[in-house]
C-alpha cells in the first residue's frame, strides 16, 4: 500500500495517478478538508488529515506497517506566506513532519518531497548536485532543509524537485501552468522572467520518476536524489513549450527580467538554481530527461 500524506495538492495527485497507472498497489490518499477531491477509484481510499492534529497522525500510523510506502508531500509551501505566518509554518512543516517520521516508522520506505531552493543561489552553468551544501536564501529553504535533516537522520530517502510546471487535476485549483494556457488563449499578454534559470520539469514526470525509485528500491540506497531534466530552462522558455503544444500564439509572451523586477515577492527567491539529475539517470538506467508537458 502507498500512504500518500498530502496527496490532494498539484504533485500528490499526480503521484495518485502514476501509482495507478504503474502498479497494483492500493493507495492511502491523505487531504486537507478545504482541498476535498472528487476524484474517485476503487483502488484509491481518500483520508482527511490535519498533519498537526497529533492524534489524527497516530490514528494513521496504526495503519502503517512494514508493507507500506510512505510519500510525504505536506508542507506549508508558499515562500511568501512563510515569512509572513512563520509560526504556523514552523508546526507544518517541522513539528509535524518530526511527528511523521517518528509514528510512521514501521513503514518499508518513507519518501520526502523536498526543493531545489534547500540550495539556494545558483546560476544557469553550474548545476547542484546532491553532495553540495545546502544556502537557502529564504524561510522556506531553511524550513525545507531542517526538514531533509529529520529525515535522513532517520535513515530516510529525501528527494529534491525542481520548477515543476503543468496542468492541475485538482478540481477548481488551477496551477500557474492553467493561468497562463488561459490567457494565452485570450491573445491576454503574459509577462514571464527570462533571466532566472530552472531544471524544470512536469508534474507527472516528477511523479513518474518518484514511484518508479520506490518501486524499483523500496528505500533507495541513494538517501538524496535530485529529481530534475537535464534542459536549464528560464520560465519564458517554459512559456514558450506550452505555447508550442497547444499552438498558440506565443507572441503575447513578454519575457521580463527578475534582476528588474525585485519587489514582486516578499521573501528573497535564489534568481537560478539548476539541478544535476545523473543520479536519478543513473539509478533509473536513463540516458536523457527532458520537458515533456
Amino acid at each position: 500500500m502507498y500512504l500518500i500524506v498530502g496527496a490532494s495538492g498539484y504533485l500528490g495527485r499526480y503521484c495518485v495517478k502514476n501509482v495507478l497507472q504503474h502498479t497494483e498497489e492500493k493507495v492511502l490518499a491523505t487531504y486537507c478538508q478545504r482541498c476535498k477531491p472528487t476524484f474517485f477509484h476503487p483502488r484509491v481510499e481518500w483520508c482527511p488529515l490535519d498533519v498537526c492534529d497529533a492524534a489524527a497522525l497516530q490514528s494513521l500510523s496504526d495503519r502503517v506497517d512494514e508493507s507500506t510506502k510512505i510519500i510525504y508531500l505536506a508542507a506549508f509551501h508558499h515562500p511568501d506566506q512563510v515569512e509572513e505566518f512563520p509560526e504556523k509554518a514552523w508546526l507544518i512543516n517541522i513539528v509535524a513532519l518530526a511527528q511523521a517520521v517518528h509514528l510512521f516508522r514501521r513503514a518499508g520506505c518513507f519518501y520526502y518531497s523536498s526543493t531545489d531552493t534547500v540550495y539556494g543561489e545558483g546560476s544557469k552553468d553550474r548545476k547542484f548536485k546532491e553532495e553540495d551544501p545546502c544556502s537557502p536564501v529564504n524561510l522556506y529553504g531553511k524550513h525545507k532543509a531542517l526538514a531533509e535533516h529529520i529525515c535522513l537522520t532517520k535513515g530516510l530517502n529525501v528527494v529534491r524537485f525542481p520548477f515543476i510546471f503543468g496542468p492541475s487535476l485538482v478540481e477548481g485549483h488551477p496551477h500557474f501552468f492553467d493561468r497562463i494556457k488561459a490567457d494565452l488563449e485570450a491573445g491576454k499578454p503574459v509577462e514571464m522572467f527570462s533571466d532566472s534559470y530552472r531544471s524544470t520539469l512536469s508534474f507527472d514526470q516528477c511523479a513518474f520518476y518518484l514511484v518508479s525509485l520506490i518501486e524499483r528500491f523500496g528505500s533507495c540506497p541513494e538517501k538524496i536524489v535530485n529529481i530534475a531534466g537535464d534542459d536549464v530552462m528560464s520560465k519564458y522558455d517554459a512559456a514558450l513549450a506550452l505555447a508550442e503544444k497547444y499552438r498558440l500564439d506565443s507572441s503575447p509572451i513578454q519575457p521580463v527580467s527578475v534582476k528588474q523586477n525585485t519587489g514582486i515577492f516578499k521573501a528573497r527567491r535564489a534568481a537560478s538554481c539548476t539541478l544535476d539529475n545523473h543520479k536519478l539517470k543513473q539509478l533509473l538506467n536513463l540516458t536523457e530527461i527532458h520537458l515533456t508537458i
